[in-house]
C-alpha cells in the first residue's frame, strides 16, 4: 500500500470498533437499539434459544481468540498488510459485536429490578466508573496501538515499526488487566436484570476468564521474571486494599 493511505483506514475502523463496543454495552442494557439481551418474545423454545446464543457468543469468542494467535496472524499478513494487521482485527471484532447483537434470540424474564433511588444511583456512579476504568486504562499502556491507529501512522510516516514497551500506569498498580475490570462493572452493574442480560453478562465473563488465561502465559513467556514478579504481586482483576509494588520499565 502506497505512503499516506494506511491511516485514513485504521481511522474508519477505529471509529467501526468504537461504535460496536458502545452499541454492546446499550444492547446488554436493553436500551434505545432495536435489538435487545432481554426483552421481547420467546422464539421457539428455551433449549433452541439458550443453544443459539451460546453459538453466538462462542463464535464472538472464538473471533477474538483465533485473531491474537502468532499462528494465525503469521498467515493473515500475507493477505492484509502487516500495518493494517490490528485494524483488521478491530473490524472484524466489531462485525462480529454487530452479528451477536443481529442474531440474538430474546431471553424474556426479569431476575431483579430495582427501583430504590439510591441504589439505581449508585449503579449508574459504578457504570460510569467502569466506563472511565476502561478507556483510561488503554492510554496508560497505548490506545492507539491497541486500535491499530499507530502501526498505521507509523507506516504512512516511512519509519520502522517498533513495538510499544512494557510499562505500568496508575491503574495497573492495583490490577493486572484494568480494562477487563471496567468492562467487567459495564456488564454487570445494572438496577434491571433480565435473563438475557445475566446470560450474554456471564457468557462474556467466562470468554474474558479464558482469555485472560492465555494472555498471562503469553506475557509471561515474553516478558519473563519481571512480568512474572508483578503478576506475584497483583491482583488480576480486583485490587487489594495495599497497593502492589512498581516494577522496572523497560
Amino acid at each position: 500500500m502506497s505512503s499516506r493511505r494506511a491511516l485514513p483506514l485504521a481511522i474508519a475502523a477505529y471509529l467501526f470498533s468504537l461504535s460496536s463496543l458502545g452499541a454492546l454495552i446499550v444492547f446488554l442494557h436493553d436500551l434505545w437499539l432495536p435489538w435487545t439481551a432481554g426483552t421481547g418474545e420467546l422464539r421457539g423454545g428455551w433449549g433452541q434459544t439458550v443453544a443459539i446464543n451460546t453459538g453466538l457468543i462462542a463464535l464472538f469468542g472464538l473471533q477474538h481468540s483465533i485473531m491474537v494467535r502468532p499462528g494465525f496472524k503469521r498467515r493473515w499478513t500475507r493477505i492484509v498488510p502487516e500495518h493494517l494487521e490490528r485494524s483488521a482485527y478491530v473490524v472484524a471484532s466489531g462485525v462480529a459485536i454487530f452479528v451477536l447483537m443481529g442474531f440474538w434470540q430474546p431471553m424474556p424474564g426479569v431476575i431483579w429490578h430495582v427501583t430504590w433511588q439510591p441504589f439505581v444511583t449508585l449503579c449508574l456512579i459504578l457504570l460510569a466508573l467502569g466506563g472511565i476504568i476502561a478507556v483510561w486504562s488503554t492510554f496508560l499502556t497505548d490506545h492507539f496501538e491497541l486500535f491499530g491507529l499507530r502501526q498505521a501512522y507509523i507506516h504512512d510516516q516511512g519509519l520502522p515499526y517498533t513495538p510499544v514497551p512494557f510499562k505500568m500506569g496508575l491503574l495497573y498498580r492495583y490490577v493486572r488487566h484494568p480494562m477487563m475490570l471496567g468492562m467487567l462493572l459495564l456488564f454487570w452493574v445494572t438496577p434491571y436484570m433480565t435473563i438475557g442480560h445475566l446470560f450474554l453478562a456471564g457468557g462474556l465473563t467466562l470468554y474474558i476468564l479464558i482469555g485472560l488465561y492465555y494472555e498471562e502465559r503469553d506475557l509471561v513467556r515474553n516478558l519473563g521474571s519481571d512480568y512474572a514478579r508483578y503478576r506475584d504481586s497483583t491482583p488480576l482483576l480486583f485490587p487489594r486494599l495495599k497497593r502492589s509494588r512498581p516494577i522496572p520499565q523497560h
